[in-house]
């Protein structure tokens, strides 16, 4: 006989993913939570937040212990379970006091009890839940659930992610540019000032354009070819001192006079293609509090890349120049804030680093973080680097 869980009962964490996670697994009619004393009043919000936004219909409800006491906790349990006799306890968070009195509880009462293991993603049955462990499996969070965890949410991307189709295409893109660096930064200052001359996606400009202090800008003609080779041009010409071209789509438009944003879309697609991640963004926008209570020019955190593997975020960002210790501080408090403690913080930057400052590397390992550089993207390293950091031990 299929076993189904009707009641959960969590005891209150201030770490949130341990107050949802058994909700996100079983989806039980009500989830109800045990607190001792003192102020959890953010992560209450948070941890609604979360659960609305995943499971709209679930009822919640709490039972405030009078204090710390075991005495006030055993309390607060026999009025739980007098309402709610076919709760099943799940022992994945709460204070020690608590699970103590929980246990000793829940044994006397014979009512099932369960923990979650995070390292593992397993389920121990501790007393009559075999069901549940045989047929357990461990939930896939995404973007929203750990922004929402975390008393943030998602306020939008800074720009759309082309699709699919054109992963090909981008990957031979990002393949040119790094051939050479510096003559794509040339060739997207054309391409940006040649864009802005046309309001549609068809472009026919002179190859020599000057910039407002009558500074020249060389478009070259080999080199745009080159790059519609790869598809990221179409119907392109050259005659004389001009060229002809079209790009294909309004976004490929915004990759291609953005001499960033390729390095963002490489790493973007070696991490939605490892097949480690249940959810792969780019260019997101973190607003603080709630949607709801945000006013018109309310400023937002932005971050390259945010990848999500079970309950691990890794938060990313890249850089076209070498990164500073600051900017590897603050990647890291940015995934500790909105992913959480479980979250993990990544580096990546088109610069050679042997040719900066070697001791970067060093001082990413000291702040847990680590820097992929241009010659580890190029020596098709990058990718085993991310996934290493994504399963290193915090």
């Amino acid at each position: 006989m299929e076993q189904k869980v009707t009641t959960l009962v969590e005891f209150f964490s201030d770490n949130t993913i341990d107050n949802v996670l058994g909700a996100f697994a079983f989806l039980p009619q009500s989830l109800i939570f045990i607190i001792d004393s003192g102020r959890h009043e953010p992560e209450i919000q948070a941890t609604l937040m979360a659960l609305k936004r995943r499971l709209p219909n679930i009822q919640t409800d709490f039972y405030r212990a009078r204090d710390s006491r075991m005495e006030s906790i055993r309390e607060a349990l026999e009025t739980l379970y007098r309402d709610h006799p076919d709760c099943v306890f799940d022992f994945t968070g709460g204070s020690e006091p608590m699970l103590l009195a929980a246990y000793s509880f829940a044994f006397r009462n014979d009512a099932p009890m369960l923990h979650i293991n995070m390292e593992s993603h397993t389920l121990i049955n501790i007393h009559k839940c075999e069901h549940l462990a045989k047929n357990f499996s461990f939930p896939q969070l995404r973007l929203e659930d750990h922004l929402n965890m975390n008393g943030a949410f998602l306020a939008g991307y800074g720009y759309r992610v082309p699709g699919e189709q054109w992963s090909g295409r981008i990957r031979a893109f990002c393949r040119l540019v790094l051939e050479d660096q510096h003559k794509w930064k040339e060739q997207c200052l054309f391409l940006q000032m040649a864009a802005a001359r046309t309001r549609d996606l068809t472009v026919d400009t002179a190859l020599e354009l000057r910039t407002a202090d009558g500074v020249p800008v060389k478009g070259d003609g080999s080199y745009l070819t080159r790059l519609a080779q790869t598809g990221m041009l179409e119907e392109i010409r050259l005659e004389d001192d001009r060229v002809c071209f079209r790009f294909p789509e309004a976004d490929i438009k915004h990759c291609l006079c953005d001499s960033g944003v390729w390095l963002e879309l490489y790493t973007y697609l070696l991490l939605r293609e490892s097949g480690r991640f249940s959810d792969v963004r780019l260019s997101v926008r973190i607003g603080w509090g709630q949607a709801k209570d945000q006013a018109a020019g309310t400023a937002y955190n932005e971050i390259d890349i945010i990848a999500c593997a079970g309950i691990t975020p890794l938060f990313i960002s890249c850089k076209s120049g070498l990164p500073s210790p600051s900017s590897m501080n603050e990647i890291l408090v940015y995934a500790r804030k909105f992913g959480g403690a479980r979250a993990k913080a990544a580096m990546v930057t088109s610069a050679e680093i042997s040719n900066g400052f070697v001791g970067l590397r060093k001082r990413a390992s000291d702040l847990g973080t680590v820097i992929v550089d241009e010659s580890d993207i190029k020596e098709d390293l990058a990718q085993g680097m991310l996934l290493y950091m994504l399963d290193a031990k915090a």
